[in-house]
C-alpha cells in the first residue's frame, strides 16, 4: 500500500506542478498549492483506514482536475468549483483525520469564546468588558488545541 500511495502522491504533485507551472508565488499561495502538496505527505501515515486513503485519493484526482489555469485564477466564476472542492476536501482532513491547518484551532474558539463572553459581559453589567474575556478564553483554549495538534504531528 506504502509505495503505491506513492507512487500515486508523486504521479499527483507532477500533475499539479505542471498544471501550475506558470503561477507566481502570490497564485501559487491563492490556490493554497503548497498546503495540497503537503496534504498528500501527512496523508500517507494518517489515513485512518484503505477505504478512506481511496476515497482520499479519488477526492484529490478531481481536485487537480480542477486547477484553473494562471488567467482563470483571477476570475472569481471560473476558480469556485476549484475552491469548492479544495474546501471540501480540507473538511474531509480535518474530521476524519484530523489533520488541520496552522491556526486552525485559534480561528475556530476565538469567535466561540466571544460568542461566550458576550452574557458574561450582560451578566457582569458590561457587555463590553465580557468580549475580551471571552476573546482570551477562546485563544487560550485554541492555542493549546494548536500545540498539542502540533505535538501530534497532526498540523498541514
Amino acid at each position: 500500500m506504502e509505495t503505491t500511495y506513492t507512487d500515486w502522491k508523486k504521479q499527483q504533485i507532477a500533475r499539479i506542478d505542471q498544471k501550475t507551472a506558470s503561477y507566481d508565488e502570490a497564485q501559487l499561495k491563492k490556490a493554497e498549492i503548497p498546503f495540497i502538496k503537503r496534504l498528500l505527505e501527512k496523508m500517507t501515515t494518517h489515513a485512518k483506514s484503505q477505504k478512506s486513503l481511496k476515497e482520499f485519493q479519488y477526492e484529490v484526482e478531481a481536485l487537480v482536475e480542477l486547477i484553473p489555469t494562471q488567467k482563470a485564477l483571477e476570475n472569481k466564476e471560473t476558480r469556485r468549483p476549484y475552491c469548492k472542492k479544495k474546501s471540501s476536501i480540507k473538511t474531509t482532513a480535518a474530521i476524519k483525520h484530523k489533520l488541520v491547518h496552522k491556526g486552525y484551532y485559534v480561528s475556530y474558539w476565538m469567535p466561540l469564546g466571544m460568542a461566550l463572553g458576550l452574557p458574561w459581559g450582560f451578566a457582569l453589567g458590561n457587555i463590553a468588558f465580557g468580549l475580551p474575556i471571552g476573546l482570551a478564553i477562546g485563544l487560550a483554549i485554541g492555542a493549546g488545541l494548536d500545540q498539542k495538534a502540533a505535538k501530534e504531528g497532526r498540523v498541514v
